[in-house]
């Protein structure tokens, strides 16, 4: 009896034996296995630190993005960029003078006659007449070829419909006016480019002569003038006095548009006239622009277009100068 117990504890011990050397394979098979695709046991420690790094880790990459955002919103604020569109992509350098709005209607003084003007003025080192807009009736100034403003004339902005475009302060309530009546009727008279900076002006037409040397293999003064017809150089613009609006976009196939319709039948009754048809080039020098809309005021603006004539002829027909 001894002996048949003596061989159950024996038997007992050997698998107890056999078990505790089947775990410790298991558990050198696992950790082996661990160490072949590179993970590591992680002490508690090791795990509360590693947690500590990630959160200061996350913080920092938090107040970057922070400053990032804080320094993109200082930027914005200090200074409105323009003309974000497939023709006007640069931001421009804006020095200009913002004033409230104010409902500035234009004199209806006529300036001096052509010959009292012409007495005064001055040249510039391009052969054009200097034009002063602080001495000519603002809403019938006329630059073009031949005649410009001074390099370093800046006029007082206001923005368009928080569209980011400016124009004179005293058209753009004009331009909001009709740009609701539009609305009304189911067009969108959308700003495209207003207002451009001198340099602007001057970085736009250099870059159409380029192209018109390099796409034609012209001169530069041959590519210049082909240039002067599309784009005028700084100082002769209409977009440099803050005047004028392209309309929606400046492609010919806005003539055959709904806005353009709508413009042709109303645009005159808030002060706005069509400044370049292709009637008028031989006198304009500029070629067919629907989309070019120019304030010359309401009294104005009717009395040309029943007339018929381009600005510069109309001005010419009364006696003023421009």
């Amino acid at each position: 009896m001894k002996n048949s117990n003596k061989g159950v504890k024996t038997a007992l011990v050997v698998c107890v034996l056999c078990i505790v050397s089947i775990l410790v394979t298991v558990i050198m098979s696992v950790a082996a296995g661990n160490r072949k695709s590179g993970i590591v046991p992680i002490s508690p420690a090791t795990l509360a630190q590693s947690t500590e790094e990630k959160t200061q880790e996350a913080a920092e990459t938090t107040k970057k993005k922070q400053k990032k955002t804080t320094g993109q919103k200082t930027e914005t604020t200090a200074a409105p960029t323009t003309e974000a569109t497939t023709a006007e992509t640069t931001t421009e350098e804006t020095t200009t003078v913002l004033v409230p709005y104010t409902q500035d209607e234009p004199t209806t003084d006529l300036p001096t006659t052509v010959k009292e003007i012409t007495e005064k003025t001055t040249v510039s080192s391009s052969g054009r007449i200097i034009v002063d807009p602080t001495k000519t009736q603002w809403n019938l100034i006329v630059v073009n070829s031949s005649r410009e403003i001074p390099e370093g004339y800046v006029p007082q902005l206001k923005e368009i419909l928080g569209s980011g475009k400016y124009l004179d302060y005293r058209v753009a309530p004009h331009y909001e006016d009709m740009y609701y009546a539009a609305k009304k009727d189911g067009i969108t008279l959308t700003p495209y480019s207003a207002y451009r900076t001198y340099e602007r002006q001057k970085n736009n037409y250099n870059n159409l002569t380029n192209k018109y040397m390099s796409q034609y293999g012209l001169s530069r003064d041959a590519a210049a003038k082909k240039a002067a017809t599309v784009i005028l150089p700084p100082g002769t613009s209409e977009h440099n006095l803050g005047l004028a609006m392209d309309v929606c976009n400046v492609y010919d196939s806005f003539a055959y548009s709904k806005e353009y319709a709508w413009l042709q039948q109303h645009a005159h009754e808030y002060g706005f006239i069509l400044r370049y048809t292709k009637e008028k080039q031989p006198i304009t020098g500029i070629v067919p622009e629907p989309w070019h809309w120019r304030y010359v005021g309401v009294e104005y603006a009717k009395k040309i277009k029943d007339s018929g004539l381009c600005l510069e002829e109309y001005l010419d027909s009364i006696g003023v100068s421009y």
